[in-house]
């Protein structure tokens, strides 16, 4: 199975005839997750949210799973339950704030998507995490299921959203956890918001990362077409469009030293989870 998924997502340097025009080289695969994973360790749902943080890589999954790998050496770390999330669990991201000074990593971002709408804020480790903050938005104007998506560089929180029928995002100041109230929330309200600007023309949402002026967003679920929309986090105008592999999901994404990550889920086969990666032009910096 590894060996035709790899040569399926190459065939994209075909496909992505305007990869020179665009702020991100040819796509590289790097691996698949399976190939890593113990036998015993479970999978049984799909993989979402992807984050990084120093060479540790936090996959997702559905229901509250986590999948801590090593991306640097491609070994398998642990996998953990996110202490009191059981939805989609549809992006994931690192703030800058610590719970403590013994915190392993800075604070967790992890969307809910469903029901609440809430991000769930996590002290996480490699041994487990603890729930320390539900983050909320108030208004009324948006509809469907929305992600949350932090800018640790500039201490901001983005709702990724849907208002009317156009695939929005709205920005705040991202909550330190002394804002939490007697319940540990935060209910952010529409007057507080920083900025507003178009997502893109997004057919089905997926994960959602931004990198200095660019905000990346998978878009797409097999059999349909899947693309990789770039944005620009100040104008709202499209910066290109990658047509990605048939067949996978794309999901999660993240950015490490130059690099932007893709993370897939295989329809299907939720414990085969293949990472990517693009080299993000020096230009688009």
């Amino acid at each position: 199975m590894k060996k035709s998924l790899i040569i399926l997502l190459s065939t994209l340097c075909c496909i992505t005839a305007t990869a020179q025009e665009l702020p991100l080289g040819k796509e590289e695969i790097l691996f698949d997750v399976a190939d890593i994973l113990p036998a015993n360790i479970d999978t049984a749902t799909p993989s979402q949210g992807f984050a990084i943080y120093g060479r540790y890589a936090f996959s997702m999954h559905d229901k509250g799973q986590c999948v801590i790998f090593d991306l640097k050496h491609r070994k398998y770390i642990n996998s953990i339950i996110l202490e009191g999330n059981t939805g989609h669990c549809n992006n994931a991201s690192f703030g800058n704030e610590r719970y403590s000074r013994k915190s392993q990593f800075p604070l967790f971002y992890v969307t809910e998507c469903r029901g609440e709408r809430a991000c769930y804020v996590n002290d996480i480790s490699l041994e487990g995490s603890r729930l320390v903050q539900k983050i909320f938005y108030d208004g009324k104007e948006i509809t469907g299921p929305c992600d949350w998506l932090v800018d640790a560089e500039r201490d901001v929180i983005y709702l990724y959203c849907t208002i009317g029928k156009t695939r929005m995002m709205k920005w705040f100041p991202l909550p330190r956890l002394a804002d939490s109230d007697s319940r540990g929330e935060v209910h952010l309200k529409p007057e507080q918001a920083l900025g507003l600007i178009p997502a893109g023309d997004i057919t089905i949402p997926q994960g959602s990362h931004k990198y200095r002026h660019m905000i990346f967003l998978p878009d797409g679920i097999p059999p349909r077409p899947t693309r990789l929309h770039i944005t620009n986090a100040k104008s709202g105008k499209n910066m290109g469009i990658i047509p990605l592999a048939e067949g996978l999901e794309p999901e999660g994404v993240a950015t490490h030293k130059g690099w932007l990550y893709l993370s897939y889920h295989t329809p299907r086969a939720s414990r085969h989870n293949i990472i990517s990666r693009f080299k993000i032009k020096r230009k688009a910096d």
